[in-house]
């Protein structure tokens, strides 16, 4: 009659919860650096990014990118006052474009010293979109205006 050595039993336990451990181990950095391919694909692949140009020196262009953190990121520029050939930027610093349920439409605000302006952008297709801007005054007034854009390529 052959006996199994009690020794063996552990060894054979301790050998397979390595490897199911090692195994699993594998699976979840295959499946992280998959995700994270993904998910950095998804980031840019926004409609919004890129340059958008108009003809309205109120909003000559507005600049849509994504940052690191996968959230898209947006600057308005306007026709520069003392030399119409260049384009001046509202502000130094970006600002989040807000997301909404509609993925074609999002928006971002300034506040200025004198007013609130919010800019709302709607994608029309791959090449064109909307900019309704309010600026909504401290002194009660309130003006709005439409844009259309068009991708810069």
């Amino acid at each position: 009659m052959t006996q199994v050595s009690p020794a063996r039993s552990p060894l054979r336990r301790t050998t397979a919860l390595f490897t199911a451990t090692a195994l699993t181990l594998l699976f979840t950095v295959v499946l992280t650096l998959t995700s994270a391919r993904h998910a950095s694909a998804l980031c840019v692949a926004s409609g919004f990014s890129g340059t958008w140009r108009s003809s309205d020196d109120r909003l000559s262009r507005i600049d849509v990118w994504s940052g690191e953190d996968c959230r898209l990121y947006a600057r308005a520029w306007s026709t520069c006052p003392n030399d119409t050939t260049r384009d001046c930027s509202w502000s130094s610093r970006p600002k989040v474009l807000q997301a909404t349920p509609d993925r074609n439409f999002r928006f971002f605000s300034y506040n200025w010293s004198n007013a609130s302006e919010v800019l709302q952008l709607t994608l029309k297709d791959s090449a064109h979109m909307s900019v309704w801007d309010h600026v909504d005054y401290t002194s009660g007034r309130k003006d709005s205006f439409t844009v259309a854009m068009v991708k810069d390529r």
